[in-house]
């Protein structure tokens, strides 16, 4: 097996709801259990930025399954490559929505790693992105220890 890192962006629909969001990671954690990916879903701004981890063959299956998603459009893949070793390992998936995080926080996160002062992934580097969310696992770390 060849462990393949995959990153994506998309745009959620407007009435995009809570319980949306929780269907999307249950759903998410219970498949990408059994298939082997592993990843970080972010969504803020309206929009997601997703990394998946795990097999090429699979994640590929999986970015396809995601795409035809009615609760979002416009996906746009921002990378795909081989890897030595996952940076999300410890998550089938885990969730991560800005508007739960101390706002002046993401805020200055966003702004460390685009142009933007708002989440737009599809303006920021592969690396960029990449960055941005491990930085962001750090932040809703810090915030979860409270």
């Amino acid at each position: 097996m060849s462990l393949y890192r995959l990153i994506y962006s998309s745009y959620g629909i407007p009435d995009l709801g809570y319980h949306d969001l929780k269907d999307i990671m249950e759903k998410s954690e219970k498949n990408n259990q059994s298939d082997g990916i592993t990843g970080l879903l972010c969504y803020g701004d309206s929009i997601f930025l997703q990394i998946l981890e795990g097999d090429r063959t699979i994640i590929s299956q999986t970015y396809h399954r995601i795409a035809l998603d009615q609760r979002h459009h416009t996906p746009e893949l921002i990378e795909c490559v081989p890897i030595e070793s996952r940076l999300f390992g410890i998550w089938s998936m885990k969730a991560v929505t800005l508007s739960d995080l101390n706002s002046e926080e993401v805020r200055n996160l966003i702004l460390k790693y685009s142009a933007s002062i708002t989440l737009q992934p599809h303006t920021m580097t592969s690396q960029q992105c990449l960055n941005f969310m491990q930085a962001l696992v750090k932040l809703y770390e810090k915030a979860s220890s409270f």
